[in-house]
């Protein structure tokens, strides 16, 4: 997420976004390593942050959490493996995970559940884009 948002406003605006080095939001993944808040949740915030002022940035986040757990999850499909989809009614990581997992029978580690928090984060980033689009036309 972070890596597309940020890499299309360092090409297209350059500084102050070519100074954001993506790598910092890599362990936004699997729940900040704790299963705690989704990563994509953490990596928008961040992305809504630089771009927003701070009352602003507030009411689109909040908007993109409310969005978050009541969305039918994965919109996306990426690898087309056509995964059960599921609504994580939380913002956390190991809720949604955990749900897909009891839905799907996928274990943690395996190829689908990560297609699945791929098309998520996608979804997510998807999501975010259009709420920053209607709060900054």
């Amino acid at each position: 997420m972070a890596e597309g948002f940020f890499g299309v406003l360092s090409e297209e605006v350059g500084y102050p976004f070519n100074q954001i080095p993506v790598s910092t939001f890599v362990n936004y993944s699997a729940g900040f390593q704790q299963s705690s808040l989704c990563g994509s949740l953490g990596a928008a915030a961040a992305c809504i942050g630089t771009v927003c002022e701070p009352d602003m940035a507030k009411k689109i986040i909040v908007e993109l959490e409310n969005w978050y757990k009541d969305a039918v999850l994965p919109m996306y499909q990426p690898e087309n493996l056509n995964l059960p989809t599921t609504v994580a009614n939380s913002l956390l990581c190991k809720d949604s995970v955990g749900l897909f997992m009891e839905e799907s029978g996928y274990e943690y580690g395996s190829p689908e559940r990560k297609a699945r928090c791929a098309g998520v984060a996608a979804d997510t980033t998807k999501k975010m884009v259009e709420l920053l689009n209607e709060a900054l036309a």
